[in-house]
């Protein structure tokens, strides 16, 4: 049902813009002479002609050529400019051709212009064709004074009114009939009130000189060759820019090998309809080159808005491109490395669509001419400002892509930071990392630039093994004896290298408060400096023994020791 209302909607387009072009084009321009011809009819003529026409309210009545000294269109511009005064000023205004040293045409002994020999069609003298003008402009000038009395244009606005006030009577009187008659008006009803009011519109610029004069200038230079050539350039853009899918398609499917046929099924072909923009825009480009010597206004009007949408069009989709791979192969890579991959690559994806932005605004800069790095530079102060926040900026961001990269730590670790307070890693940002620390709970908001720049401990990634050390005592131990006992423990271990000190831990293993469970945590990477660190710990047990001897504390330790091999966790 859509796509059919969207046809239906196109439909009437296409007919109301034939209608408009018929109208506004196609109808005569004037009818001073019948062999004069109007723009259309001089369409192949105009291709290899380089004159300039004549022209009284709209009607163009003939060409003028350049000669040694003035071009056509000056030439013409003065003819122009005399008719107008003197239609406008003189009431009668009677035309002469002379035939001196050039033949020559005025108006009330007004110089108007010069024959020449550039001027004359095939087998005409100046002469003939002198006198063949004066009568075409008898005839312009004769209707130009008609066209100007009250009489007239009050009865062809008269008409006008008439057909106007018709029309929406007309319209009134469907409306009324739709609702009580309880059916709808149709299509066909929208595109005869739509006719209707383009002929009113097209017989007003026929009948009255200010507007046939205003549709004169405004289509004719569309008639020049070149301008042809720009609107075929632009229907052929049109063209190639609705199928370049349907080509790129087939071209992956006959040439492309599978692989890449499924990348362009993945990526690409989501955003059809944004590659048939970019199409549209780079075929469009290039077609205003056309205009580039022929029409420097038009060209200097129109190229800036296409340049903007150009480099617009190329960074979205860009992005989307991007985003669309990186979405979908991306995690899909990094699934099988990490599950949490996924933050790398939206850091990696944010990164890209930053500096796509950069290039677009700075090619955007140049196709105007518009020297941007200078412009930053050349503010001084500011500039030095703006430019150093965004190398902050920037370095920050690097910093989170190296991060998700080399992957230090992740989300969850244990890391000992270079003042040596030890926390856990609860989230990675784009800017920095929040890290909650064990000793006073808080949260610690590390800047991503100088994580990367500082040696960090990853305790959750040490090779742990736990030793369990029960020790047996005599009697049950009070307050002042457990603090006693804690404390030797505590001084004899601290010397070793590799025990965590944060995980040495002293509890009751049975509930008599006779058998005490200490417990240790040997760090290392390597088997030889864990076996090292187990008689070194060996050693500090005997130490151990002999303090709490000499303290009148007597116990017992269970032989051989406990050692488990155990992961990190705090």
């Amino acid at each position: 049902m859509w796509m059919l209302q969207s046809l239906s909607k196109l439909k009437i387009r296409l007919i109301i813009f034939f209608l408009v072009g018929y109208l506004l084009v196609f109808i005569p321009v004037g009818s001073t002479q019948s062999s004069t011809p109007n723009p259309v009819q001089k369409l192949s003529y105009r291709f290899s002609n380089t004159g300039a026409s004549v022209v009284v309210d709209g009607i163009p009545l003939f060409d003028l050529q350049d000669v040694d000294r003035f071009t056509a269109k000056e030439r013409s511009q003065f003819a122009n400019n005399i008719l107008i005064e003197m239609i406008a000023t003189s009431p009668n205004i009677n035309i002469e051709v002379r035939n001196g040293n050039a033949t020559s045409i005025s108006l009330n002994s007004k110089y108007l212009l010069t024959v020449t020999d550039n001027d004359v069609l095939p087998n005409f003298s100046p002469l003939e064709q002198a006198n063949q003008w004066r009568k075409i402009l008898e005839i312009a000038i004769n209707k130009a004074k008609e066209e100007r009395t009250s009489q007239y244009l009050w009865q062809r606005s008269f008409v006008i009114l008439i057909a106007i006030a018709g029309l929406i009577g007309l319209r009134l009187l469907l409306v009324i009939a739709t609702r009580i008659f309880k059916f709808k008006a149709g299509i066909f009803s929208k595109i005869a009130f739509s006719t209707g009011w383009l002929v009113i519109a097209g017989v007003s610029s026929e009948w009255f000189p200010v507007l046939r004069n205003w549709r004169y200038y405004i289509i004719s230079p569309f008639f020049q060759a070149q301008w042809l050539i720009f609107f075929g350039a632009l229907i052929i853009s049109l063209i190639f820019s609705h199928y370049s899918t349907d080509l790129v398609k087939l071209a992956s499917r006959r040439l492309a090998p599978h692989s890449v046929e499924k990348i362009y099924q993945d990526v690409i072909e989501p955003n059809d309809y944004l590659l048939r923009f970019v199409v549209l825009n780079i075929a469009i480009s290039w077609s205003l080159f056309l205009l580039e010597s022929s029409a420097p206004i038009a060209y200097n009007l129109f190229k800036p808005i296409s340049n903007l949408l150009l480099t617009g069009s190329l960074y979205w989709i860009s992005v989307k491109l991007v985003s669309r791979y990186l979405r979908t192969y991306g995690f899909q890579i990094g699934g099988h490395s990490s599950p949490s991959s996924d933050d790398a690559i939206l850091v990696f994806e944010t990164v890209i669509n930053i500096l796509f932005f950069i290039i677009a605004l700075v090619a955007f800069a140049k196709s105007l001419n518009f020297d941007l790095i200078g412009l930053v530079a050349s503010l001084g102060l500011v500039g030095l400002a703006v430019a150093f926040a965004a190398q902050k900026i920037l370095e920050q961001l690097i910093a989170t892509l190296v991060l998700y990269l080399d992957r230090p730590f992740v989300v969850g670790d244990y890391i000992r930071l270079p003042a040596g307070e030890l926390g856990k890693v609860e989230s990675i940002g784009l800017r920095s990392t929040k890290i909650r620390s064990l000793g006073t709970g808080t949260i610690i908001v590390m800047p991503n630039s100088i994580l990367v720049s500082v040696e960090l401990e990853n305790v959750t990634l040490a090779k742990k093994i736990m030793v369990l050390l029960y020790m047996d005592f005599a009697a049950v131990l009070g307050e002042r004896e457990l603090a006693l006992v804690q404390q030797v423990i505590t001084e004899k271990t601290s010397v070793i290298s590799g025990i965590d000190a944060n995980s040495t831990n002293i509890s009751d293993a049975d509930g008599t408060g006779k058998r005490l469970r200490v417990s240790f945590a040997i760090l290392g990477s390597q088997d030889n400096a864990i076996e090292v660190r187990k008689r070194l710990l060996e050693l500090a047990s005997v130490e151990i023994t002999k303090s709490l001897c000499d303290q009148g504390i007597v116990f017992t330790m269970d032989d051989p020791t406990i050692y488990i091999q155990s992961p990190i966790s705090i």
